[in-house]
């Protein structure tokens, strides 16, 4: 998993705005989600964050576990 944060420039390129505010709605508008802040109104997120937030929109992730919140893997060999 990647902790690194996106940075500001990430934030701009994946969002197009440079604005705190533009940023937060557009992550509201495309992925139903509200982002966590700072103080200051700037985007706290992982790349790994920002990765599961792109594969649930693309249909990519996998079903989770009610319990133990792991991926539910079931394999079958035919």
């Amino acid at each position: 998993m990647d902790a690194r944060l996106l940075s500001p420039e990430d934030l701009v390129r994946i969002t197009g705005a440079k604005r705190y505010s533009k940023q937060r709605r557009w992550f509201h508008d495309e992925f139903g989600v509200e982002v966590v802040t700072r103080d200051n109104g700037s985007i706290v997120m992982t790349w790994a964050t920002f990765s599961q937030l792109v594969a649930k929109r693309a249909g990519v992730v996998l079903p989770r576990d009610n319990e133990t919140g792991k991926p539910n893997v079931k394999l079958h060999f035919d």
